[in-house]
């Protein structure tokens, strides 16, 4: 019998809960400042807004990409060039060295 109970208070909440939105949806509608079509139209202005917002950011997160990869590619070349630089001088070191060498017989 006390399992009863229990669902005679979900079924209660849940009526509680059911009828208190419907409750609060009623009074938010009769005390609304503007009219449905006030609300609309301000929620398309501000998602219009919202969206043009958006476009600029994403044009200027695009042109920096750009700039970074401008610059990634002239550091990448610098680094390339130093790196050849160095195998150059690294291959003739050897090759000055092979030459020092006393040939044995």
């Amino acid at each position: 019998m006390d399992c009863n109970r229990n669902e005679y208070g979900f079924a209660a909440l849940a009526l509680a809960f059911v009828t208190g939105g419907i409750i609060g949806a009623t009074l938010g509608l009769l005390f609304a400042p503007r009219s449905g079509l006030e609300t609309r139209e301000r929620i398309k202005e501000r998602a219009e807004s919202a969206g043009e917002k958006i476009r600029e950011k994403a044009e200027s997160v695009r042109e920096k990409a750009g700039e970074w990869a401008e610059v990634g590619k002239e550091k990448f070349s610098d680094v390339r060039g130093k790196v050849q630089e160095s195998v150059e001088k690294i291959k003739e070191s050897m090759s000055c060295k092979k030459e020092e060498e006393p040939k044995e017989a």
